[in-house]
């Protein structure tokens, strides 16, 4: 059966491609169609949103590919014990009902496995759709490299504000619209024009605090991974002495992905939270 929280995100990311697949199929017609600065810089927005979009669905791919494998290796676990109760039945060892239930969790683990997988097929056709390839062409999406910590490192917060004040498209908007009004309703636009500016600059700072929040949540990833690392080791050199029994290699096997998961996931949430703000100084915040 699906988790609550596997099936939330991935609609949660299905809504949103779905929200941006027009937009993209429509690019070139409105790239061809555009008309001046106003119309210049709607376009680059969108270019953005299709861009950003495709780096979230990327991000999501990953978390998958990495839930997947941990949920196989279970899978696999939860059979090797149904197995073992079907044997141990006859020697009274368990009964037919802890072999049946012993089943249906081997039944249930297999069942979120496939899911996993359909649901990689699944991200993976959005992506092909958002950079350009047609329906059903398949692609290769290669494993995710690790995060850059030094673009956390190099981040100037207070020059970035400056740039993101420039930037950022809504402001740019408001800033260069034209008006015709009476001095109170002028003066009413410049305060909401300064509130807006107040805004970004609090979106930024939040931004700039998830990157940090991520690299120390990263930094701990990895010393946890190394330590996982070195136990597996350990535990396959056991296996191949006979040292381990086939349940024991499983559960350390699990163990061992779920660690890999963990790692692979700090690595998603660190590099998205280093996009988003990335993002942000350009212009960009969704």
């Amino acid at each position: 059966m699906e988790k609550e929280g596997d099936a939330a995100g991935a609609e949660s990311y299905r809504a949103q491609a779905k929200a941006l697949e027009d937009t993209a199929k429509d690019l070139d017609k409105k790239i061809r169609s555009v008309k001046g600065s106003a119309s210049t810089m709607s376009l680059r927005q969108m270019e953005d949103t299709v861009t950003w979009t495709a780096q979230s669905l990327m991000g999501t791919y990953h978390s998958l590919r990495l839930e997947q494998a941990g949920a196989a290796a279970r899978a696999e676990l939860k059979q090797s014990l149904y197995e073992k109760a079907c044997r141990q039945i006859a020697a009274g060892g368990v009964s037919q009902r802890e072999a049946d239930e012993a089943g249906q969790a081997a039944s249930e683990a297999a069942v979120h496995a496939q899911w996993l997988l359909d649901e990689m097929d699944r991200v993976k056709g959005e992506i092909a759709m958002l950079i350009g390839y047609e329906t059903g062409e398949e692609i290769e999406i290669a494993p995710m490299p690790a995060p850059d910590s030094t673009r956390a490192e190099n981040i100037s917060l207070e020059v970035d504000k400056w740039r993101a004040l420039g930037n950022n498209y809504q402001l740019r908007s408001e800033r260069g619209s034209s008006f015709s009004g009476t001095n109170k309703e002028l003066h009413s636009r410049q305060r909401s024009i300064e509130q807006n500016e107040e805004t970004m600059y609090a979106q930024v700072e939040t931004l700039y605090q998830d990157v940090l929040a991520n690299r120390t949540s990263w930094n701990g990833a990895v010393t946890a991974m190394a330590a996982a690392d070195a136990k597996w080791q350990a535990d396959s050199h056991k296996m191949e002495l006979g040292m381990l029994s086939n349940q024991e290699y499983l559960e350390a096997k699990v163990s061992y992905m779920e660690a890999v998961a963990a790692k692979g996931q700090a690595d998603v949430n660190f590099q998205q939270a280093m996009d988003a703000y990335g993002w942000a100084v350009k212009g960009f915040i969704q």
